[in-house]
């Protein structure tokens, strides 16, 4: 990196990398012959508060999941989303009983 910033890019680099070892984030398992691994790459951004003062630099790394071919590397595509008759059992539930509720990020 050639960036006046690059020290605080590796930084932000190798905080992301230990965050996703341990969440346990993958597993490594061997590669089928005849199979390619999904490549990866960072992505850069500059964390800006209110008043526009650079707060912090954040890396993510990212699959590159375009490269995928359904029916060779995945067989289905679902995102798990709540009902919102679900929700409002919750939230009924937890005023009937004065419970506090948080949400997960």
């Amino acid at each position: 990196m050639e960036s006046s910033d690059s020290g605080k890019w590796k930084e932000a680099c190798d905080s992301e990398f230990d965050s996703l070892q341990r969440n346990d984030t993958w597993e490594i398992v061997p590669l089928p012959k005849g199979r390619k691994a999904i490549g990866c790459r960072w992505v850069f951004r500059v964390k800006e508060n209110q008043d526009g003062e650079v707060e912090r630099f954040k890396a993510r790394l990212v699959a590159k999941g375009f490269s995928q071919k359904f029916g060779v590397d995945y067989e289905e595509t679902f995102a798990p989303v709540a009902k919102f008759t679900s929700i409002r059992v919750v939230l009924s539930m937890a005023a009937k009983y004065g419970l506090m509720l948080h949400q997960m990020c």
